[in-house]
């Protein structure tokens, strides 16, 4: 199947509504996973790098790996929905609203490391000045 063919499995129907729910849904998954893999690239710049504070030009350059690590993580989501399913038939439709919701989870877990990560480097800051 070619990969055109299996867009139009996913989000197109007959139906308007379910069409146009199905273009809304896969919008909002690739929103979520740029923001996640944007934060990613951002937790590893500074656990792993120590860039603790970067700089507008340096966030710049943090966008195509941002991109890049959210598309991981999509696959990552598919995976394990995949995983938890089995060989159990979806529908399509409800199969995007499950990526959805796997990748919100995803989403609000990865924003929750994300502030623990900030506030320790901010902790870390305010402990340098006083």
């Amino acid at each position: 199947m070619k990969l055109p063919e299996k867009i139009n499995k996913y989000f197109y129907y007959e139906d308007r509504l379910r069409r146009n729910i199905s273009i809304i849904t896969g919008i909002f998954i690739v929103i979520f996973n740029i923001f996640s893999g944007f934060m990613l690239v951002q937790i590893a710049a500074d656990i792993l790098l120590g860039i603790k504070n970067p700089g507008s030009g340096l966030l710049l350059l943090y966008i195509i790996p941002g991109i890049a690590a959210g598309a991981a993580l999509l696959k990552f989501c598919i995976f394990i929905i995949e995983f938890f399913l089995g060989r159990i038939e979806i529908e399509e439709y409800s199969y995007l609203r499950m990526v959805l919701l796997v990748t919100i989870a995803a989403y609000f877990i990865i924003l929750f490391i994300y502030i623990i990560v900030i506030l320790t480097s901010l902790i870390g800051r305010m402990s340098l000045v006083s």
